[in-house]
């Protein structure tokens, strides 16, 4: 889902901690896409904002309870992860100056 949305690992580490507060490392972010490293609610909550995917969606998908606090994402991070969505098709150096503009 990650791919989709042309995030590599240090994009969602940077992704993750803006949108969520859910902020840790690339090489974490990549042992738990590899499955190396358990996937927890903490970090459930962070891919569901980041992705723009209710967190009981992602809860049911993988079979992983959500962090204590449930709470949904605020309309400002479901934009973010739309946009996220709708930039995917763009090159490297196109998302570069559409950053420049921002």
């Amino acid at each position: 889902m990650l791919a989709l949305r042309n995030l590599n690992w240090s994009g969602t580490a940077k992704a993750m901690c803006l949108m969520s507060g859910v902020c840790k490392a690339a090489s974490t972010i990549g042992a738990v896409g590899r499955g190396a490293k358990p996937l927890d609610g903490e970090m459930l909550d962070g891919f569901a904002a980041t992705l723009g995917v209710p967190v009981a969606v992602l809860a049911e998908l993988t079979g992983v309870r959500p962090s204590a606090d449930g709470r949904e994402h605020p309309p400002e991070v479901l934009d973010t992860a739309a946009l996220i969505w709708e930039i995917r098709h763009l090159t490297w150096d196109q998302e570069g100056e559409l950053t420049v503009y921002a």
